[in-house]
C-alpha cells in the first residue's frame, strides 16, 4: 500500500539566522509550493533570537518553539518532541543536526511512531585540530579532543534510527562514514538549495544600499566587496579584512561590507582599525532583505576556513554577483574557476587580494561570471531540486525503499531526479 507524504516537519536547534535557518525556511516554502503542508519545530539553545524565523511566520509557515527550560535534559527533550509528534502527526521529519548533544534521540522518537526521518549534517568539521590556537591552562595546550568520542556515538545512534543521513557534499559523506562509522548505504550527499525566484538581482535594492553607504553620488564609485555570515573564526572574515587592507595599499579604492553577528565582532573591528580601514568598512549586522544586499555588491567573497556548503555563496551567485571563495569542500563543488566564479587555491590574504584587484578592473568578466553563476545555481542548486532529493531520501536506501509518494514526484522535471545523483 502506497503512503502519501502530505505533511513535512523541519526540526532544528540552530541559534542564528545563518544557513541552517534559511535552508529550513526555503525548504518549507518549497514544500508548500509542491502542495505539502510544512511546519518548523525549533528547539532553541542559549542566546537564541526568536526573530530568526520571522520570515517563516510572515509566510504562514507554522512554527513550534519549545522553550529551552523544557529541553535541557534528555527526559525533557524526549517528552516535548514526542508531544509535538503526536500533535503535528507529520508524514516525514527533516532533522537538522547543528550540534545539540541530545538531538540523537529525535530519529528514534520518529521511528517509534513509524515516521521516516532524515538526519541532515549541517557541518562536518574538516579542520586539523592540531593547528587550533591553544585554549586550556592559560593558553598553553589545546586538549585531547575527547569530545570526539561521544560525538561519534551520538551520530551513530542517530544514523541507526534515521531513514537516511544527509551530508552537504561528498567529502563530508566520506568523513562521517570513516570517522563516525555511519552505514555507507544510508549516507547521501544533498547540497542545500536556493529559492531562485526570491534570490535575483535587485536594481532598486542596490541603489537603496548605495545611498545608505553614502556612495550613490560618489565618482568614481569604490569597488564594493562584501561577505555575509556569522562573525566567528571559522568564517575567515579576518582574512578578507587583511586582503582588503593589502588592496587599499596597492591603490584600489574599495568599500568592504560585512553582514552578520557573532562573538568576533569587536576583534574584527579592532583589526580593521589597525589596518587603516575605518573609512572603508561597514558592519551591517542583521540583514532582512538579502537579495538586495547581494545585489549592492560588485563582488561577494566567501572567506570561510571550513564550509560544507556555502549557502550565502549560492545566493550571491543566484543574484548574478561575481564571487570569490576559499577552497572549502562546499565552494569547490559550487565554483568552476573563472567560469562562474573565482576559486582560490589557498587561504592566503595575498591571493584573495589578487582576485579582488583582477575583478575590480574587469567589469565584463564580473558580468559574465554573474550570469554563469545564476545559470549554474538554477541547474544544480535550486531549492526545488534539494526538496525533491530530500523527499526521495525519506524513502530509504535502495535495498529497503519504502512506498512513500508525494505530489508531483512522477512529473517533469522531478521524475528524473534521485538523491543518489548528488553523490
Amino acid at each position: 500500500m502506497r503512503r502519501m507524504i502530505r505533511q513535512l516537519m523541519f526540526v532544528s536547534d540552530a541559534p542564528h539566522f545563518g544557513g541552517a535557518e534559511r535552508y529550513m525556511v526555503a525548504m518549507a516554502l518549497a514544500a508548500r509550493r509542491r502542495g505539502l503542508d510544512a511546519s518548523i519545530c525549533w528547539l532553541p539553545g542559549p542566546d537564541c533570537d526568536e526573530a530568526v524565523f520571522d520570515v517563516a511566520r510572515e509566510s504562514g509557515i507554522r512554527l513550534d518553539i519549545v522553550p529551552r527550560s523544557r529541553t535541557r535534559s534528555l527526559r525533557g527533550l524526549t517528552r516535548e518532541f514526542a508531544s509535538i509528534l503526536r500533535h503535528e502527526r507529520p508524514d516525514g521529519v527533516i532533522i537538522n543536526a547543528c550540534g545539540r548533544p541530545r538531538f540523537w534521540v529525535l530519529p528514534w522518537l520518529a521511528k517509534r511512531t513509524s515516521v521516516p526521518a532524515v538526519w541532515v549534517h549541517q557541518m562536518v568539521d574538516g579542520c586539523d585540530h592540531r593547528r587550533l590556537a591553544a585554549k586550556w591552562f592559560g593558553g598553553r595546550i589545546e586538549g585531547l579532543h575527547c569530545w570526539r568520542l561521544p560525538q561519534v556515538l551520538r551520530h551513530r545512534l542517530a544514523g541507526a534510527a534515521a531513514t537516511a543521513v544527509v551530508t552537504l557534499n561528498a567529502e563530508d559523506r566520506e568523513r562521517i562514514v570513516r570517522w563516525q562509522g555511519v552505514c555507507r548505504d544510508k549516507v547521501l550527499a544533498i547540497p542545500h538549495g536556493v529559492d531562485c525566484d526570491r534570490f535575483e538581482f535587485d536594481a532598486t535594492g542596490r541603489r537603496r544600499w548605495h545611498r545608505e553607504w553614502g556612495i550613490d553620488n560618489v565618482s568614481p564609485r569604490p569597488f564594493v566587496v562584501g561577505t555575509a555570515g556569522r562573525l566567528s573564526r571559522e568564517k575567515g572574515i579576518d582574512l578578507l579584512i587583511e586582503a582588503a587592507s593589502i588592496a587599499r595599499r596597492q591603490g584600489l579604492s574599495l568599500l568592504l561590507v560585512i553582514a552578520g553577528r557573532g562573538s568576533e565582532h569587536d576583534s574584527l573591528t579592532r583589526l580593521a582599525a589597525d589596518r587603516g580601514l575605518v573609512d572603508a568598512i561597514r558592519f551591517v549586522s542583521f540583514v532582512e532583505d538579502m537579495p538586495a544586499f547581494y545585489s549592492a555588491l560588485d563582488a561577494f567573497v566567501l572567506c570561510s576556513r571550513t564550509e560544507s556548503f556555502g549557502l550565502a555563496l549560492a545566493e550571491a551567485m543566484a543574484c548574478r554577483r561575481a564571487v570569490i571563495a576559499t577552497p572549502t569542500s562546499g565552494a569547490r563543488r559550487q565554483i568552476i574557476h573563472l567560469q562562474n566564479g573565482w576559486q582560490l587555491a589557498g587561504f592566503e590574504p595575498a591571493e584573495m587580494t589578487h582576485a579582488l584587484t583582477a575583478l575590480a578592473v574587469d567589469a565584463a568578466g564580473r558580468e559574465r561570471m554573474g550570469n554563469n553563476g545564476r545559470e549554474s545555481v538554477l541547474r544544480r542548486f535550486s531549492i526545488a531540486l534539494t526538496l525533491e532529493r530530500t523527499l526521495r531520501a525519506l524513502r530509504g536506501t535502495a535495498r529497503e525503499r519504502s512506498s512513500l509518494c508525494w505530489p508531483g514526484m512522477n512529473e517533469s522535471p522531478f521524475v528524473s531526479m534521485t538523491a543518489e545523483d548528488c553523490a
